[in-house]
């Protein structure tokens, strides 16, 4: 299997682009209305978004990032991702200090700030017309191991109190994610006088790769309950959606890593409705 999960720089783009337009959309959202000023910042980054991921479509499906028009691609859009992360990083600061009336904690800007400088990083390497080099094992986990603990850690809190089995279900995923971050965090140390790639490591991929495939089943069924109306929770659409690009991405470079792993090929990259505030 590719080193890239099998994926083209265009899919890349277009998974990152919407995956940031989508985290825009939940800044604005849990701003409190009187947070003028950063409601119409989050806002402003709407219709750019839109514009990249126009353009981003438009792209040839397979061109190599040495292709004039890739390299240009990426050197347009990466002012507006940086310019993005800055602003993410300023709502992280106001809200360490209490500055800002905003339903966010500080460690959710972690995940998404975490993964829009992985998006910079490989903008940084497509700009200059060369590919970006993939993220070692222990790096792709830490990154998205970290993003699928939050979902499972905001989905429980969007659902309403009476849906105590789904969150009991929620909790687990999550207590599951938080020990797999501290296992990582220890095949990072183990490397240090090992190679990658040691059985050990290789079946902590496996376990990891097994448990994202269950809460990206347990999803679908919380999406399937909240199209039906048959879910009682404060979520979006949007929201509960954004889970299963970001999931499939995960998938796709994680199997690389599992001997025999399916390559999740048809996993969606890109969030299935499209429909933004439902």
């Amino acid at each position: 299997m590719q080193q890239d999960g099998g994926m083209s720089i265009k899919e890349e783009h277009l998974f990152w682009l919407e995956v940031l337009e989508d985290h825009a959309h939940f800044l604005r959202d849990y701003l409190s209305p009187s947070e003028t000023r950063w409601w119409q910042e989050a806002e402003r980054f709407f219709e750019p978004f839109r514009e990249a991921i126009a353009r981003a479509e438009a792209l040839p499906p397979f061109e190599p990032a040495e292709a004039p028009t890739m390299r240009a691609f990426a050197e347009s859009v990466y002012p507006l991702a940086d310019a993005y992360c800055r602003l993410e990083g300023h709502m992280q600061h106001l809200r360490l200090f209490n500055q800002v009336n905003l339903n966010l904690t500080p460690s959710y800007f972690n995940g998404t700030i975490g993964e829009n400088r992985e998006y910079l990083r490989q903008l940084s390497y497509w700009a200059q017309g060369g590919p970006a080099p993939p993220l070692a094992l222990t790096q792709l986990l830490d990154l998205w191991i970290e993003d699928q603990l939050g979902h499972a850690v905001l989905l429980h809190g969007l659902l309403d109190p009476v849906e105590q089995a789904l969150g009991a279900q929620a909790e687990r995923f999550a207590t599951v994610f938080s020990t797999y971050m501290v296992k990582n965090r220890a095949m990072q140390s183990y490397e240090r006088f090992t190679a990658p790639g040691f059985p050990a490591e290789t079946r902590f991929a496996a376990e990891v790769l097994e448990s994202v495939k269950e809460f990206y089943a347990f999803v679908q069924r919380i999406v399937a309950e909240y199209v039906d109306t048959e879910l009682l929770s404060k979520a979006t659409l949007r929201f509960l959606e954004h889970h299963f690009p970001e999931s499939c991405y995960f998938m796709r470079k994680l199997a690389v890593f599992v001997p025999g792993a399916p390559s999740f090929a048809e996993c969606p990259l890109r969030r299935l409705s499209r429909v933004g505030g439902a």
